[in-house]
């Protein structure tokens, strides 16, 4: 049975979004809804934060900081100053809408998917108007649809050789992979990867490690599942949560897997009384492979 570690007791309502960045040897992530981006360093078991003004729902790291896509915008956050600048307006409508999942690709382009989460309380919509498409971001303001739309986008990761991209509806329960084309960055050929839909929760944050193996959270499931690359289950990791949001691997030699988790799904009295929300971490099987960073013409505004 694998060991996981407890390393931070944090409560996040929705820990997400974990990349390790190596020139700072510390563990990126967010809380989509305490809005804040923070730094885990493992050594010290420190974690140091900066509150943001929306939602957040991932981010590419950069040479001094993260773009990060906020409910209301993407944005630049330089760790030194704290500087805050906008690079470009979201391609959603932001009363319905929030930005999820979403990381860069090989070759430093910006990837993220959205999750219906309107600002009026109680508003509604059918399946087929929570959805949305997977949006690359293509500089000067500019967003392209590259997948079918889903619901709650997420599970986004790329093979060690950049040739498959892997993409999941949590509300789905659905993994799918494509073949990816560095040239163009775009997926096409798309196939399904992984049926969770006869099990407890669904799929939610994924990462690949170095052997190609793809591992990913089942939110509302307790779990992470590794599986190899014809999508075969290679087996599960049992974790003292129940809302295990993303993995990442990282630390020495990238052999670390941690884990971000959430406890917005549990009544508010609720609440700091579980591990639900803390950061989690293991040995893993095998290494990972370094976390792509944004390509730094694309960080500049639509103007830029």
């Amino acid at each position: 049975m694998t060991h996981v570690e407890q390393v931070l007791e944090v409560k996040a309502l929705n820990g997400e979004s974990p990349a390790w960045s190596e020139a700072r040897g510390e563990l990126i992530w967010v809380d989509i809804r305490y809005p804040s981006i923070n730094a885990f360093d493992p050594k010290t078991r420190r974690n140091r934060f900066w509150e943001l003004p929306s939602w957040i729902g991932c981010f590419g790291l950069t040479e001094t900081g993260a773009a990060m896509a906020l409910r209301t915008g993407f944005y630049h956050l330089d760790f030194e100053t704290g500087g805050l600048d906008f690079i470009a307006p979201t391609p959603f409508d932001q009363r319905r809408f929030i930005f999820n999942d979403g990381k860069c690709d090989r070759r430093g382009r910006f990837f993220a998917g959205t999750m219906f989460v309107p600002l009026k309380p109680g508003q509604h919509a059918e399946a087929e108007g929570k959805s949305r498409p997977l949006f690359r971001y293509d500089g000067a303001g500019e967003w392209k649809r590259v997948t079918d739309p889903v619901q709650t986008s997420n599970g986004l990761a790329w093979s060690p050789d950049g040739r498959r991209m892997y993409h999941s509806d949590t509300d789905k329960k659905l993994v799918w992979v494509y073949e990816y084309d560095e040239d163009a960055g775009l997926p096409r050929n798309k196939r399904m990867f992984a049926d969770l839909s006869s099990g407890e929760g669904g799929p939610d944050g994924a990462t690949v490690d170095s052997e190609g193996f793809y591992w990913c959270a089942l939110f509302g499931g307790g779990e992470l599942l590794r599986f190899d690359p014809s999508g075969k289950l290679e087996r599960r990791v049992k974790l003292p949560t129940r809302f295990p949001s993303m993995p990442a691997l990282g630390g020495e030699g990238l052999k670390t897997m941690f884990v971000t988790s959430a406890n917005w799904k549990l009544p508010p009295e609720e609440r700091g009384k579980t591990p639900d929300g803390d950061l989690f971490a293991f040995e893993a099987p095998a290494p990972g492979l370094p976390a792509s960073h944004l390509d730094p013409r694309f960080i500049s505004g639509p103007e830029g």
